[in-house]
């Protein structure tokens, strides 16, 4: 909120991109999970500690019919992508997990990142300008997060602009189904 209005009464545009990520938790590889928690300096017994966490999981199904009052159960199946939901691990492993996206974005934006829900406001001096940037960002945030095998459900994902109530502008032309 501070930064819209630092934007909008500094007479400049903001816009933000509400991003929504199919099975964000569900999706987590654990060899690039791994990989940035050694890049965060996570060793040792901490990080065998937490690979332990998230590789060595397992599944199985219970299918119940009640009107035969059956039971059936899948084999055990090793889980190889994802944080358990619902834990107090899963949303601290998921920061940790997209907590780069920053770097990847090379442009005047800023990513706020609150578990699986990420947003990045954009500023800008003219509408022009707004839609370039706008355009910019949103390629690099797909390349990010398809290089970090996490994809966008671009029927949930969003924009909207930000104005002063007495200034009322349109942005056109965002490209929110790029890469799908």
């Amino acid at each position: 909120m501070n930064e819209i209005l630092k934007a909008l009464n500094n007479k400049a545009l903001a816009g933000s991109i509400f991003c929504d990520l199919e099975k964000a938790f569900d999706s987590v590889n654990h060899d690039i999970l791994l990989s940035k928690l050694s890049y965060y300096g996570i060793s040792g017994k901490t990080k065998s500690l937490l690979k332990s966490y998230v590789q060595k999981r397992h599944q199985r199904a219970l299918i119940t019919n009640s009107l035969f009052n059956l039971n059936t159960i899948s084999k055990w199946t090793k889980i190889k992508f994802g944080v358990p939901q619902g834990s107090i691990l899963g949303p601290l492993l998921f920061l940790l997990y997209i907590n780069d996206l920053s770097k990847a974005i090379k442009y005047t934006a800023l990513p706020i990142l609150c578990a699986d829900d990420t947003s990045i406001l954009i500023t800008s001096p003219n509408s022009n300008q707004l839609h370039s940037d706008l355009n910019i960002v949103f390629a690099q945030l797909n390349k990010w997060f398809k290089s970090n095998l996490l994809f966008l459900n671009f029927d949930k994902t969003h924009f909207i602009q930000f104005n002063n109530a007495s200034k009322c502008t349109s942005v056109t032309g965002i490209n929110m189904k790029m890469n799908k």
